[in-house]
């Protein structure tokens, strides 16, 4: 587990789908000690300085439209934004921690536009019943599954540590 904590300039967490998964996975962090930041619509101009984008993707009608939002705008904000970042040298990191229950034709339109863009995956096994992620990942991304959001814990504070994040 980390040693110290991280802040929000080494971290962002932005939603792709905008659900409540964001906030999920900035809690499950503040128990291993770090503080990331969390920006909804984090776009590809307010990069600055992270070395870690965390995107967690899943979709919701309810929050799409309560942050104005549609689909195409947010797929094009998701992709631009993990084109830039991979651009900068930013490492991504996409979570899906909603299992199947996250998963219908919306969250699998936002699955199909980023998952090819991140570096690493950790995904709720059961989300993944159909190897849409496995599938989907670019080449060398390393793909993890496991069985609950908490059982993401330790293997995030791992990729974090690989990745210079202390």
């Amino acid at each position: 587990m980390l040693a110290s904590v991280a802040y929000a300039e080494d971290v962002t967490i932005t939603s792709v789908g905008q659900t409540s998964d964001g906030m999920m996975v900035k809690v499950l962090m503040k128990g291993m000690a770090v503080d990331p930041g969390y920006d909804s619509g984090l776009s590809a101009q307010a990069l600055g300085t992270q070395k870690v984008i965390i995107v967690v993707v899943g979709a919701s009608a309810k929050g799409l439209g309560a942050a104005g939002v549609t689909l195409d705008q947010e797929r094009l904000r998701a992709k631009l934004l993990l084109q830039e970042a991979r651009k900068r040298g930013i490492r991504v990191l996409l979570m899906h921690i909603g299992g199947a229950r996250r998963r219908g034709e919306l969250s699998d339109t936002f699955i199909d536009a980023t998952t090819g863009l991140a570096d690493r995956l950790i995904v709720v096994a059961s989300g993944n019943f159909d190897g849409i992620f496995t599938r989907g990942r670019s080449p060398g991304a390393k793909l993890t599954e496991v069985e609950t959001p908490r059982a993401a814990v330790p293997v995030l504070g791992a990729t974090l540590e690989d990745w210079g994040v202390k």
